[in-house]
């Protein structure tokens, strides 16, 4: 029997997901904002990510320690992330803890303190993880594909952790400001899932954030047109050289995405994809390869990953060519696409046995669609999915005008991938 879930709206714009799974010790919650660093303006770069941080130093009935102190003494944990179109916390722990649990979540959500030597004091944590990405070329590779996608200029070719001078500029005003706009009743989402009652937590929650102000939608600068770009970072201290490729993919909403999924699926997911079958396996050129898709509200994008030897890089391009040809040209066969559709959604259903995932999907589907979606339903949808569909979707994907790339590695690799893609 799937679990029960509950929706509720509060009046000041506050939607909230519940799911009950009474057979669970667990509770699982969530509490999220639209907000993320595409939402920040050029002088806020990293904001979004900072104001995260910084809620976790403190309010005026809670210090720092205090914070994690009160939840690990409840047998919980809790953390928080940052990416391009939200940010959000999470706490898992016993199921008869919750009320205590949301307590110490919602204190932090909504009291930060933002005391001024403390900002100074996360400002200097977050320059070594600056310093921490740009040594890690995987990481690394990542703020370079979506700057050659989307440009230095837009914010979602940024950095989420922003750069040492746009971090050094922040004041304490500024933080106020961002958090104040963006974490308002009708950007906040809050799931939770776990062995609870949905009337016992509408209740605590509505005593907690009834009064918080309604605020406005937060807003950002629409993706815009994508045009084929490249980036190169010279690195001899490298053994490998890193390299991403990005095509144009469907936004979020698009009724072609669920073919889209199935495409990445075979095309480099998992270990019987193409890629990590040909270029890996069969091949040998490299350890590590994958494909990826990323979705927006009105982009998308779908990108390949590998790290590699330089020397075994022209022979990886060259596969990785044949596979992107061979999907536009003859597409896959049934039973290729039944498998990368068992996958999905077997995949997909094994995760949602637990609270953290079932919270995940409440708050997602909430927080992009205004609604909680039935997995079954999404099911659905992949189980419709033809072949025919699956070569429209790699025909529609690799567009070599929209094809971008970002590299890592000696200059040999840039010689390499410049030849490459000339000859494309």
């Amino acid at each position: 029997m799937p679990p029960a879930t509950f929706i509720h709206r509060l009046d000041n714009g506050i939607r909230l997901a519940t799911v009950s799974m009474p057979h669970m010790a667990s509770v699982s919650v969530g509490l999220w904002t639209d907000a993320g660093s595409r939402h920040e303006t050029g002088r806020e770069h990293g904001m979004a990510h900072f104001v995260e941080h910084m809620l976790f130093k403190g309010t005026p009935t809670r210090s720092a320690s205090d914070i994690s102190r009160h939840i690990e003494s409840l047998g919980a944990s809790i953390d928080g992330f940052t990416v391009e179109d939200h940010t959000a916390y999470q706490v898992k722990g016993p199921a008869e803890r919750f009320a205590k649990l949301f307590d110490v979540l919602a204190d932090l959500y909504r009291s930060p303190s933002l005391d001024p030597r403390e900002i100074e004091f996360e400002k200097q944590v977050i320059h070594e993880e600056i310093a921490m990405v740009r040594d890690q070329p995987s990481q690394y590779l990542e703020d370079l594909i979506s700057e050659a996608v989307w440009g230095p200029e837009h914010p979602l070719g940024r950095s989420i952790t922003g750069t040492d001078q746009s971090l050094d500029a922040f004041k304490r005003s500024d933080v106020f400001d961002f958090h104040q706009r963006a974490y308002s009743g009708c950007n906040t989402v809050i799931s939770v899932a776990g062995n609870i009652d949905h009337d016992e937590v509408l209740d605590v929650i509505s005593k907690r954030f009834g009064d918080l102000p309604k605020g406005n939608p937060i807003s950002f600068i629409p993706a815009g047109t994508i045009r084929e770009s490249h980036r190169f970072h010279e690195d001899e201290g490298q053994e490998q050289s890193h390299l991403a490729l990005s095509f144009r993919n469907v936004h979020r909403y698009d009724e072609t995405r669920f073919a889209q999924k199935l495409l990445n699926v075979i095309l480099g997911e998992n270990m019987s994809s193409r890629l990590f079958q040909t270029i890996r396996e069969q091949k040998g050129l490299c350890y590590e390869i994958q494909s990826d898709v990323v979705s927006f509200s009105d982009a998308g994008l779908l990108q390949i990953y590998l790290a590699l030897s330089p020397g075994n890089l022209r022979k990886a391009l060259a596969g990785i060519s044949d596979i992107l040809d061979d999907l536009r040209e003859n597409g896959v066969s049934d039973e290729e696409l039944e498998e990368a559709k068992a996958f999905l959604i077997g995949q997909n259903r094994i995760s949602l046995e637990n609270t953290s995932s079932q919270m995940m999907w409440a708050g997602e589907t909430l927080l992009f669609f205004n609604e909680w979606i039935d997995p079954e339903e999404i099911h659905r949808k992949i189980e419709e999915v033809t072949s025919a569909d699956i070569r429209q979707a790699a025909r529609r994907a690799f567009e070599e005008n929209t094809r971008c790339t970002a590299l890592i590695g000696p200059p040999s690799s840039l010689e390499v991938l410049d030849g490459w893609l000339r000859s494309c």
